[in-house]
């Protein structure tokens, strides 16, 4: 039980699963019925205990709980003989949910002859929990920076598939799915960094991710800064003109969607194109050999831990960042061929691939980023200065 908090997260994903597979299972064989009973009635009585003496569990699994007592709830009128399993199950599951209850408003003190309940003081950690809705190469980043800053805090990264579930568990993010149950838990800080392609109605989970916000902590939208309307090569900055959106539908998800952030005050970061050594437009281009566009067009960038970075500047900003759009950029804007020759100067292209073509000679000049005001703002600077600069040191 003691270091039962570091196991809880692949225990409580293993029992979803095999929840979800029980009916299927048991019209197989009825034999599997005694090891079900086993395991879910423990499974359920080792949480109870767990809530019972460690007065710190994080709250976010008693959302993945709720989520396990509808998911037998729901066993228990489909498969009669599950029922007696799930009688027991929910019953220790309940005893669960009560002493849950009663550790948030009191914390046991162990003495020689027992528990001496005393009032609970709201742990630093608590007021530090962040939820990430669209967990991905950015999102675990900033979940990273954010366990490091907060160790006794909980960061929960939600995720549309499990491929990145055992890296976050390796780094003390604990992960969920997005179509999991019991996902009505309002936290502190929630960032949602999820495209616009990860949803059928994409403003209707940016809401979604607002209501899980308690509003004392900071709300943060990462956006594109693809939806400035600027292309001839001219300064853009945080407030500068957007697309029109009845001509781009895509700008229009996003700026509803920042909308909708910036009514409830929350913070929207307008991101430049991101990149890594082995992911950007530089190793889509390379591969493809082929370039869409003009040699000279300008390309804004910024590398994704210093677009981490510069949501956790966000998030920690609070009230100074409510209600506000920053752009998050490097500053330091290059041509679609300078950012082909900088990569070709790394082993990692140089040795396999060669300069690209370019579908046009002539075409749109780009644009130019200034987020001064988001540096001065956020007290953030980049890391990587350019991206010349990190293919050389990279």
């Amino acid at each position: 039980v003691g270091h039962s908090k570091e196991y809880l997260p692949a225990m409580d994903h293993e029992a979803a699963r095999l929840i979800k597979r029980a009916p299927t299972i048991n019209n197989k064989t009825h034999n599997c019925s005694p090891f079900f009973k086993g395991f879910l009635a423990t499974g359920a009585l080792f949480l109870a205990l767990t809530f019972a003496l460690q007065p710190n569990i994080h709250p976010p699994m008693i959302g993945n709980l709720g989520s396990r007592l509808s998911a037998l709830t729901k066993l228990q009128a489909t498969a009669p003989s599950y029922r007696a399993m799930c009688k027991g199950t929910l019953t220790a599951s309940g005893l669960c949910m009560a002493f849950h209850t009663a550790e948030q408003s009191t914390s046991g003190v162990r003495t020689r002859r027992g528990i001496q309940m005393t009032p609970r003081a709201t742990a630093e950690g608590e007021k530090n929990h962040l939820l990430i809705v669209g967990c991905g190469t950015l999102g675990e980043r900033v979940g990273r920076l954010w366990k490091k800053q907060y160790p006794n805090t909980d960061v929960i990264g939600e995720t549309r598939g499990t491929s990145r579930h055992q890296s976050f568990e390796s780094h003390g993010i604990t992960p969920r799915l997005a179509d999991a149950e019991g996902t009505d838990i309002q936290y502190p800080f929630v960032v949602f960094s999820a495209p616009p392609s990860s949803s059928t109605d994409y403003v209707a989970s940016v809401k979604k991710a607002i209501d899980q916000w308690d509003k004392s902590g900071a709300f943060v939208f990462t956006s594109s800064g693809g939806a400035y309307a600027e292309e001839n090569g001219g300064i853009v900055k945080e407030n500068s003109p957007t697309k029109d959106i009845e001509k781009n539908p895509r700008t229009k998800l996003l700026l509803d969607s920042e909308q909708a952030v910036l009514d409830a005050g929350g913070t929207v970061l307008r991101l430049a194109g991101l990149y890594t050594l082995q992911r950007g437009a530089h190793s889509y281009w390379l591969q493809r050999a082929q370039v869409s566009g003009s040699p000279e067009g300008l390309i804004n960038l910024i590398h994704y831990d210093d677009a981490a970075e510069l949501v956790v500047s966000a998030l920690e900003a609070k009230e100074a960042a409510r209600g506000s759009i920053f752009l998050g950029s490097d500053d330091k804007p290059v041509t679609r061929q300078q950012i082909c020759e900088a990569a070709l100067s790394h082993p990692s292209y140089g040795s396999k691939f060669q300069m690209p073509t370019f579908t046009a000679q002539f075409g749109a000049k780009g644009k130019r980023y200034d987020n001064s005001a988001t540096r001065e703002t956020l007290k953030w600077q980049p890391k990587f200065k350019s991206f010349d600069e990190f293919m050389s040191q990279a």
